[in-house]
């Protein structure tokens, strides 16, 4: 792995609301690696979204230092927002329209993204033509196509079928490990988290908190799916999934 390219150091959040204050995030440290694939998971509610949304820059820490080296983080949500009037080619365009860096280098980069990942037969379609797992690819290479240093996933594949969701994991996994980029995913899903990450964080409840940090080894090749067949990967769940209990 390469440079630190995101350092947290003891950041609180804390939401005003109009019946008193809610401390979401709770003097949380942790840092990420260029390169590095690193997974959050915790109870519902505990405020991995709000260190997504720290990170992208749509909310301001109430306390303690955030630093991302490089522009601003790619977001992926759970739902790919894709616009149906636009056809694949203008959705993967949107985002370098939005930042006034549409140009034919641009554009072209954006379509060789579309033909390297299996997608350019589509770029005259339009998203209600496409099943939810080549719509969440769509929404990936809109946003790979802006370039940018660190790509945040809120739950990408919750939204999809049990089998779709294996296999775009696998897919998105790949296609990252490809172009280099650093991610962090938040999921509710253990083994998904495992499968896909060289780092798991685990939070406490609310206000989150680190709760527990572990470096995953698997004896498996870099492919999700097969690394949930590694002789190691139960020891990481139970050991996970035990923190994660005695929040509940």
């Amino acid at each position: 792995m390469g440079k630190t390219i995101v350092e947290a150091k003891d950041i609180c959040l804390t939401y005003h609301e109009i019946n008193g204050e809610t401390q979401a995030v709770d003097h949380l440290s942790f840092s990420v690696a260029k390169g590095e694939f690193v997974s959050i998971v915790g109870p519902s509610g505990c405020g991995k979204t709000s260190v997504l949304s720290m990170l992208a820059g749509l909310l301001e820490p109430s306390a303690g230092e955030l630093h991302l080296e490089g522009g601003r983080p790619g977001y992926m949500l759970q739902r790919d927002h894709l616009l149906d009037w636009r056809t694949i080619e203008g959705n993967i365009l949107l985002g370098l329209q939005v930042q006034g860096r549409l140009n034919a280098q641009t554009r072209e980069n954006a379509l060789s993204l579309l033909k390297t990942y299996g997608l350019y037969d589509f770029v005259h379609s339009y998203p209600r033509q496409l099943s939810g797992g080549m719509r969440q690819k769509v929404a990936l290479i809109r946003t790979l196509a802006c370039s940018p240093d660190l790509l945040l996933l809120d739950e990408p594949f919750s939204a999809l079928d049990y089998q779709t969701r294996l296999t775009l994991a696998d897919e998105i996994h790949a296609i990252l490990r490809k172009e280099g980029k650093t991610a962090i995913l938040v999921t509710h899903d253990i083994a998904e988290a495992i499968s896909m990450s060289d780092r798991v964080l685990v939070f406490s409840g609310r206000p989150a908190r680190l709760k527990g940090e572990h470096a995953i080894h698997l004896t498996a090749p870099d492919s999700p799916l097969k690394r949930r067949n590694a002789p190691e990967f139960k020891e990481y769940f139970d050991t996970i999934w035990k923190e994660l209990d005695k929040n509940v």
